[in-house]
């Protein structure tokens, strides 16, 4: 009996000492924070190498039905411009009248458009479509002169006017007397050609474009 409670003691005793061996030791002090950090800090990138496939598919993907198709611009580019006119005389020009700033002659068909019209919206050789809007100032007189630049049909864009001169167009005319009838006038500019070998944006443009012989209709 005796022996068997002095077994019961002993055994007591051994946890008692673990209790003390556990509770004595020391603890760890890291914070939930601080484990994250620790966990940053050794984290590293891995290289991910991707190989692009190439796969056929044996039916082509259509747009669905809702999907509108896409469309291109309905209309020529057109501006509206002040106009004037000139003749091949010193006066209106320079010493060599009848040879345009590309080098052209003077001819009916011919055109001058200011140099800031010219730096962008109407290049050297462009061919332009004229709508006569009648005079700059009231529109009296819209279209007046519309059946003489129809039979021409279009215009090329062959010489330059003064420096001075902002948003404004010169149309050639053979004497002075027509160039004095046609005064200050507003005209619509359609864009046929953008310069000599820029976007081409109607059929006839496309089919040949100007003959560089336009006629000259007389008015009445």
């Amino acid at each position: 009996m005796a022996l068997h409670l002095s077994g019961k003691v002993m055994a007591l005793g051994l946890v008692i000492v673990a209790l003390i061996t556990a509770f004595s030791a020391p603890r760890d002090t890291a914070t939930p924070v601080d484990v994250l950090v620790e966990a940053q800090v050794s984290f590293r990138l891995v290289p991910l190498h991707v190989q692009p496939r190439v796969e056929v598919l044996a039916e082509a993907n259509t747009l669905a039905p809702e999907v509108p198709a896409l469309a291109g611009p309905i209309a020529t580019p057109t501006l509206v411009v002040r106009a004037t006119a000139y003749n091949s005389l010193e006066s209106q020009t320079n010493s060599q009248p009848f040879i345009t700033a590309t080098g052209a002659r003077t001819r009916w068909g011919v055109v001058a458009v200011s140099r800031d019209l010219l730096g962008f919206d109407l290049p050297y050789g462009s061919l332009v479509r004229l709508t006569d809007l009648g005079n700059y100032h009231n529109g009296r007189g819209a279209g007046a002169y519309q059946s003489l630049l129809d039979g021409t049909d279009v215009f090329i864009v062959e010489d330059t006017m003064h420096q001075r001169k902002t948003n404004q167009l010169d149309v050639w005319f053979a004497d002075y007397a027509s160039a004095v009838n046609w005064g200050v006038r507003r005209v619509g500019v359609e864009v046929v050609r953008y310069g000599r070998d820029g976007p081409q944006f109607d059929s006839f443009a496309a089919s040949g474009g100007f003959d560089v012989e336009p006629r000259w209709l007389a008015m009445r």
